[in-house]
């Protein structure tokens, strides 16, 4: 298991020159076939030439990346352009003043900080980052701390159909993966997303991701099912699990209103209709 440096200060492991010319190219390459495979070799060198993680600026913020052990960091770090920008940008597109983004299963941050450049544009914006591995969780709240003008609110909870104590199973070659188990190393928290909106105070969200891979469907269907309309997220992103799902999850949403506005490669892109 990589261990997580969260006391040595942002710039302790700036890139070489080599690594920091290596990710502008990979940043700057494009998105087609063959800029993929080059990006996928210069990263392979950049990984070998480096410590365990890189402080980059990245989505405008001070991020301290690792690049080993979790796929999300890596290929945000190399290659930004090819994660997920379709979404990142239709929830950018969307804010406005007051504006909520519940980031549920946010990995280190990569969604809520790619964000947050726009959400710090405007007044009483929040955005609440749920990550309930606490490797993962020490990464993001290092991260919100050098980024003190984005409104970001790490909260270490798993978000899931009731509330209570749980464990976590999570591959070491990709923390990102980790699902509830009866026997995973790490006891995490959970509570339902009707308790964490009474709690947390929120009147409005304006956009909601759900990666949980696969367990989308407790999270979501009892919400939607007993808020208040005027509770319901204006956009969902939704990690297409539906391999997974027991249920037509994508149905359900669009009979509450939801309108699918793009299905990526990884994801749904929902709007709530008037």
């Amino acid at each position: 298991m990589i261990p997580v440096d969260n006391t040595s200060s942002f710039g302790h492991y700036a890139p070489s020159p080599i690594v920091k010319i290596i990710i502008y190219i990979t940043r700057n390459i494009g998105t087609n076939w063959f800029s993929k495979r080059i990006i996928f070799l210069l990263r392979k060198i950049a990984i070998l030439l480096s410590k365990d993680c890189i402080d980059t600026n990245l989505f405008s913020a001070k991020l301290r990346l690792y690049t080993k052990g979790n796929v999300s960091e890596k290929r945000a770090l190399f290659s930004p352009q090819i994660f997920e920008k379709d979404e990142r940008d239709f929830i950018k597109g969307k804010c406005k003043d007051d504006s909520v983004f519940i980031d549920i299963g946010s990995n280190i941050g990569l969604y809520s900080f790619s964000v947050g450049g726009v959400y710090k544009k405007f007044k009483n914006t929040k955005i609440f980052s749920i990550e309930p591995h606490p490797l993962l969780f020490q990464r993001l709240v290092f991260n919100a701390k050098q980024n003190t003008d984005i409104p970001i609110y790490p909260r270490e909870i798993a978000l899931m159909g009731k509330s209570g104590e749980f464990r976590l199973d999570t591959p070491e070659e990709n923390l990102g993966q980790g699902k509830v188990s009866n026997s995973g190393e790490h006891k995490v928290i959970a509570k339902n997303l009707i308790d964490f909106i009474n709690d947390e105070n929120i009147k409005n969200i304006s956009a909601m991701k759900i990666d949980v891979e696969g367990n989308e469907e407790s999270v979501i269907i009892p919400f939607i099912n007993n808020a208040n309309r005027k509770l319901l997220p204006l956009v969902i992103i939704i990690e297409n699990n539906n391999v997974l799902w027991k249920t037509d999850l994508i149905k359900i949403l669009e009979e509450k209103g939801y309108l699918i506005k793009k299905k990526t490669r990884m994801n749904y892109i929902l709007e709530l209709t008037e």
